[in-house]
């Protein structure tokens, strides 16, 4: 692993946000350079928008905020107080008083040259403002696919996207699919797919341990999802297979139980329809937001996991880190036909339709053994974020010393 270096990481979500592979990213490289974690900046409409909700206090618009959160990462919350405005004069008054207290951070925390890495197309704003050494394009999506960018702002996004990409010195990406479509704006693109905190989840399933508190009560068998319920979930296909598993009963007489675990964020109407269907049955369970450690218990708690997600050009970009969670659980997962699934057929089961969908839940629990459990288990041991913070810091070594004989290296350890 890289060692020695300050890493300014630019993020798209808070820290304290479900995780995704930019924390376990970060506390890992945090294990041998220094780390700071910069939030979004908050925009401008949004935030005045919380504070009359009072979702944000008066006292909490004073800042910026740093904080620590663990050995050598420290978390920049940039001030509410002057948040991101898009219109003259107030977006360059604004955008002054964000860089100042940033630098100012900088300056105290003693960054030198830092690599930057960034998530988001939009974030080009960043490039040379920091002498850095190193620029870094993160993509995990295909961002332009997002629910809700509308026809006019996608070819926007796309020229962000085409730009960042060109003036970064590594590209890394998440997904073969995202490889294909990005390594013709960089030759240095590199594929290194998300992973799985491995002891951490087999330890969790591995034991004699009671299930979490909020699933005590829930009867088996259970079919979960845990992670973020937004659009990417296909809420009108659970919700027709939440009805018929009412009336469905496993060898022992038992009917599926669902249970959703993860916050909630669905911006269109049908989405929202599908999830007040999906809330009035009484058999279908939403457990809300958890903490990060209390993942693991939530999916060792399941007998069945899902990834129910819509089939659309966000999603068939996406390298789904719940999926590794779920192998390293050892627990049979159903998918609908995603690319990400596919990686992975010879251990999950992938349904098409509703009907495919409900016989592979039945199937899977039924097949279901000690013996398939362990080879899930052994497929998610090849799949961790050490092997991925390798792969990350050998480009990075690679190209700070000169040597690009690696460009576009694929990194797949152990597929399936």
């Amino acid at each position: 692993m890289i060692e020695g270096h300050d890493i300014l990481c630019f993020a798209p979500g808070p820290w304290d946000d479900i995780w995704r592979n930019r924390h376990y990213i970060m506390t890992r490289l945090a294990r041998a350079n220094r780390v700071l974690y910069v939030e979004p900046w908050a925009y401008l409409h949004p935030t005045l928008r919380q504070l009359r909700r009072g979702q944000i206090r008066l006292v909490d618009m004073h800042g910026p905020r740093l904080w620590q959160a663990g050995t050598n990462l420290q978390v920049f919350q940039p001030p509410l107080w002057a948040p991101r405005a898009d219109r003259f004069p107030l977006s360059v008054t604004t955008r002054a008083i964000y860089m100042a207290s940033l630098r100012r951070v900088l300056k105290r925390l003693r960054f030198r040259k830092p690599i930057l890495w960034l998530f988001l197309p939009d974030m080009e704003v960043f490039v040379g403002q920091f002498d850095e050494k190193l620029v870094i394009y993160h993509i995990v999506d295909e961002y332009a696919g997002y629910a809700g960018v509308s026809e006019a702002w996608r070819p926007v996004l796309q020229r962000m996207e085409q730009q960042l990409a060109r003036r970064a010195d590594l590209v890394f990406v998440t997904s073969p699919t995202l490889y294909e479509r990005k390594r013709a704006l960089n030759e240095m693109t590199y594929l290194v797919p998300n992973a799985v905190d491995y002891d951490t989840f087999t330890a969790a399933a591995g034991g004699e341990a009671l299930p979490p508190a909020d699933m005590i009560t829930v009867p088996s068998p259970i079919a979960g999802y845990v992670g973020a319920i937004n659009d990417k979930l296909d809420l009108a296909l659970l919700g027709r297979i939440a009805h018929r598993c009412e009336q469905r009963h496993d060898s022992q007489g038992r009917g599926w139980s669902l249970v959703l675990v993860g916050p909630i964020t669905i911006t269109d109407d049908e989405g929202q329809r599908a999830l007040e269907d999906l809330r009035s049955q009484p058999h279908v369970h939403f457990l809300g937001r958890i903490n990060v450690q209390d993942v693991p218990q939530h999916v060792a708690a399941c007998d069945l996991c899902l990834l129910p997600y819509r089939i659309n050009e966000w999603t068939q970009n996406i390298d789904s880190l719940k999926l590794y969670e779920y192998l390293a659980c050892g627990k049979p997962v159903v998918a609908t036909d995603l690319p990400a699934a596919q990686r992975f057929s010879a251990l999950v089961r992938i349904a098409t339709n509703e009907e495919e969908f409900l016989a592979s839940m039945d199937a899977a629990l039924k097949e279901d053994s000690p013996e398939l459990r362990a080879k899930r288990r052994e497929v998610a041991a090849q799949h961790t974020w050490e092997h991925r913070v390798a792969a990350l810091s050998a480009a990075i070594e690679d190209h700070l010393s000169g040597q690009r004989s690696h460009a576009g290296k694929v990194t797949l350890e152990g597929e399936a």
